[in-house]
């Protein structure tokens, strides 16, 4: 309840300096997520203002968020929030986010966010550089535009003005790829989507 009160008071003062748009961003425990999904709503309300509500996970390069959550849990999860746009941002480089954004792709319902950073960090003479050069990581975005259908583009840790530059020149001509994304009804725990799909007499869910 705290931590969902903290996020309200944080988005009333962005309504209030004229947000038009609320983005939720490096979530790294589905929780946190819902809590400041809940928060930015309240703040809404209580401000009689509708802003497009724009939330992404963080995805380590075990494919999984920080406590384990697989892509296909956080999507089922914050889905049922009605975000407008959802999507994933920071810990990795484009070329390991391709499979999680492929099952975004093809399951969610709203648009899709991906916002990289410029590759994986490392240590150069002293400090932290990023392995992406302004080209590397303007192909990867285009990709994912014409391949799988990701309309919301953008770069986190290690991107520069120059990177920026070179994604919007090599994606403003392209065409968005269109997506028939399949709703897969589900419950999903912190780890793991479970499907409602009863190939048994009985599907079990929790623990005993």
């Amino acid at each position: 309840r705290e931590l969902v009160d903290a996020y309200e008071v944080e988005t009333a003062g962005l309504i209030d300096g004229g947000a038009d748009l609320l983005i939720i961003e490096t979530q790294f425990d589905l929780l946190g997520a819902k809590a400041a999904m809940e928060g930015a709503r309240r703040a809404m309300r209580s401000a009689g203002a509708e802003l497009p509500l724009q939330v992404q996970v963080t995805i380590e390069l075990t494919g999984r968020m920080l406590p384990g959550t697989e892509i296909g849990a956080a999507l089922t999860a914050l889905e049922a929030m009605r975000p407008d746009v959802i999507g994933l941002n920071c810990a990795t480089g484009p070329e390991e986010m391709y499979e999680p954004l492929r099952h975004l792709s093809r399951h969610s319902s709203v648009p899709i966010a991906a916002i990289p950073n410029a590759g994986l960090p490392h240590v150069e003479d002293g400090k932290m550089a990023y392995d992406l050069s302004p080209g590397a990581l303007a192909h990867h975005l285009g990709q994912f535009v014409t391949e799988l259908g990701i309309g919301v583009i953008g770069g986190c840790c290690g991107t520069s003005p120059q990177h920026l530059a070179a994604v919007i020149e090599e994606t403003r001509p392209l065409a968005l790829r269109e997506r028939h994304p399949e709703t897969v009804p589900s419950a999903a725990s912190i780890y793991s989507q479970v499907p409602f799909d009863q190939d048994t007499s009985f599907l079990i869910i929790g623990e005993r």
